[in-house]
């Protein structure tokens, strides 16, 4: 019982982690991007958990715990890449969607 429902909510995190990336890739704006990817990146790290989970392994709480470090690093610097572009586009004084 216990696996079919760790198994029914990998498969739900997986079809919700593939809606987040359609919405990362058609956006419209940069901030839909950047939220759709940190989403993607939470709900792998539930992902690797869970499957850590269905196979009894303690080991993917380590890696968890390093994909959640990295996807922090990288959802930070896409954030200062986005400011630092929508800072430059109002210095040259052209408004518009970021």
């Amino acid at each position: 019982m216990e696996n079919t429902i760790l198994l029914v909510a990998m498969g739900f995190l997986s079809v919700t982690i593939f809606f987040c990336l359609v919405r990362a890739i058609l956006g419209p704006r940069m901030t839909d991007r950047l939220v759709a990817v940190n989403i993607i990146s939470i709900e792998g790290v539930v992902l690797i958990l869970l499957f850590g989970a269905y196979l009894h392994d303690n080991q993917f709480m380590d890696i968890a715990l390093v994909y959640t470090l990295l996807s922090f690093l990288a959802v930070v610097c896409l954030a200062r890449n986005m400011l630092a572009r929508a800072a430059k586009k109002e210095k040259e004084g052209t408004h518009g969607t970021v």
